[in-house]
């Protein structure tokens, strides 16, 4: 059986922090156009769900959102003009869940918002089963919290970012009864210690097992790091996607970019190094 797909990758958009999203939206469809993609792949952390939306399915968000989320900025016009665009390319659009998805909503209401089917799921495309996963969960002793209205900010970055128990199951049963080689998809990565889960030791484990009488998992993609890089666990390539937005250097060193317009417009893009 051959084994055959175009996809276009990208992550880490922050429609939120940018003040060019649109643009940037642009130029990526219209390399999807060019190469005659089959799919579009979203890595996470794209924007926060518009007012718009949250009224109409998830209203309690609202408050919520005012309190806890980060980087509020109350240009929904250019969010829906993105959903209008990615709407209007023709091409199927596959989302994972990123972190900052999550600072406004629940993942019932993101997953919603970008069409979903739950948090992590697979799907088939030439050949190749692609599993998207979710490493929003907050470890608390035995047990996981999800992501939502940036609760992960309350706790130590060692308790932040894990993939569950059921998805380790979700892996295994997804691999085993598919016949052709599989990806893994994620927000943050499946191998890089710098920024990745804390449990990707067993994950390595079940991936060295499932691999171990012929090479089922041929590669990870992940998003999250806003840097180009490669590391090789168990013979899979795990690659981080770069943003197609900025690197985030934090308020220390904060700096005016663009106009003092924008800055107030936008007021996280002080702490950007816009790409």
């Amino acid at each position: 059986m051959p084994f055959h797909t175009k996809f276009l990758v990208f992550s880490d958009l922050h429609v939120d922090i940018m003040p060019d999203a649109v643009a940037r939206m642009q130029v990526i469809l219209e390399a999807a156009k060019q190469n005659d993609v089959d799919f579009l792949l979203d890595l996470g952390d794209t924007m926060y769900p518009d007012v718009d939306f949250l009224q109409e399915y998830a209203p309690e968000s609202i408050t919520l959102r005012e309190k806890r989320a980060w980087f509020i900025c109350d240009r929904d016009d250019e969010k829906k003009t993105i959903n209008n665009m990615l709407e209007a390319c023709k091409k199927t659009v596959c989302h994972v869940l990123g972190n900052h998805d999550l600072d406004s909503c629940t993942k019932k209401t993101a997953c919603r918002y970008f069409h979903m089917p739950a948090p992590y799921y697979f799907f088939d495309e030439g050949g190749i089963r692609f599993i998207a996963l979710d490493t929003n969960f907050i470890r608390e002793e035995e047990r996981y919290i999800d992501f939502s209205y940036c609760n992960y900010r309350d706790y130590k970055t060692d308790q932040t970012t894990w993939l569950t128990e059921e998805q380790f199951a979700f892996i295994e049963k997804s691999v085993q009864e598919f016949t052709g080689p599989c990806i893994l998809l994620s927000h943050c990565s499946l191998g890089d210690t710098r920024q990745g889960i804390h449990n990707m030791l067993p994950l390595h484990a079940l991936i060295r097992r499932l691999n171990c009488s012929e090479r089922r998992i041929v590669l990870a993609l992940n998003g999250h790091t806003h840097l180009d890089g490669v590391c090789v666990r168990e013979g899979v390539p795990m690659m981080n996607v770069n943003s197609a937005s900025n690197v985030w250097i934090g308020h220390k060193y904060a700096a005016t970019r663009y106009s003092e317009t924008i800055s107030r417009l936008y007021p996280h893009i002080k702490g950007c190094a816009p790409y």
